[in-house]
């Protein structure tokens, strides 16, 4: 019987050290896209001369293995792959927990793949290049992680300790809170109709003389940015961000930062998502304009930075009764 697409599950796992694979995914969930277990050889034909007018040897240099995670923002899961984007959680409460992350060195995961054939798969020492948080209007607030490891196996078990497949425990934006200042006044409601969250570690293989796979990965500069598509009563925020003022009448020299509250709420349940930033570089373009009559449109793009005292360019606390990851 061929294979189908729809049997994949994937599971992840915060690794106790480098190296070792965990014995079993913490966590599992389904997904809705992407490629959970990437191994990419790079090989080519060797350039020696042979008695022919062709090539005798292929060599294989080096195995790239990586992890591509599409699904809905499952409330437990999503705080392990917070953790492995951001680096450092803060635990408060005594149930529900609030999980406060912060901007620090990586923890290594290990991601596994069962279901699509007979053998699991999982590749050690992930850590996440990129994770993003989409959504549309009132769907699901989608998830996209991507990380880059070291070494592929086949592991021989895949018991989750929590398996969130089928759950009905992802967030969403109904009931949220979507509030924003271009400027450093207070913050305001807004008719926000869409929008993406984005952090980027820009991960680099290590890769060691003796094996063909990666020895590790390490992180670079953490990157935060943010975009918000908003239908607005007025035109105020294209008038800040270029000029500076409420008022003002002529481009601004210096960049002028805002800040912005946003909570995306448990689809079944008490959970939610809370991100919050104080120093955020915005910038928008003027709206097109429409002949035949619409709504106008305008997108808000930022950069977070971390404000003075601050612990992350953006602020992520996830409430949920998970106590530790």
């Amino acid at each position: 019987m061929p294979l189908i697409t729809t049997s994949a599950i994937v599971g992840a796992a915060k690794q106790a050290s480098k190296g070792t694979l965990a014995a079993n995914p913490t966590f599992a969930h389904g997904v809705s896209g992407g490629s959970p277990i990437s191994v990419e050889p790079s090989q080519a034909a060797l350039e020696v001369t042979a008695a022919k007018r062709a090539r005798t040897n292929v060599v294989r240099d080096n195995v790239a293995a990586s992890a591509e995670i599409q699904s809905p923002a499952y409330l437990k899961t999503l705080g392990l792959y917070l953790l492995g984007a951001l680096g450092s959680d803060t635990v408060t409460g005594t149930g529900p927990y609030v999980h406060t992350y912060a901007t620090n060195d990586l923890p290594y995961l290990s991601i596994f793949a069962k279901g699509i054939g007979a053998n699991i798969e999982g590749i050690r020492d992930c850590k996440v290049d990129e994770l993003s948080l989409k959504w549309s209007n009132s769907k699901p607030l989608e998830l996209s992680v991507k990380m880059q490891g070291t070494v592929f196996s086949y592991p021989s078990t895949f018991t989750p300790t929590t398996d969130e497949t089928g759950s009905e425990s992802w967030l969403v934006p109904i009931g949220g809170t979507f509030q924003y200042e271009v400027l450093g006044g207070a913050l305001a409601t807004a008719t926000v109709t869409g929008g993406e969250l984005t952090i980027k570690n820009n991960i680099s293989d290590v890769d060691g003389s003796a094996a063909v796979e990666a020895v590790d990965v390490i992180e670079g500069i953490q990157e935060h940015s943010l975009k918000l598509s908003v239908v607005p009563d007025d035109l105020q925020d294209f008038r800040k961000t270029v000029t500076g003022g409420a008022a003002g009448t002529s481009v601004a020299s210096v960049v002028p930062y805002g800040q912005v509250s946003l909570a995306f709420k448990e689809n079944n349940g008490t959970g939610q998502l809370a991100v919050t930033g104080t120093k955020i570089a915005f910038m928008t373009a003027f709206p097109d304009v429409n002949a035949k009559g619409d709504k106008i449109e305008i997108e808000l793009a930022g950069i977070p930075v971390v404000p003075a005292g601050g612990t992350a360019p953006l602020v992520y606390a996830l409430t949920n009764g998970q106590a530790t990851y």
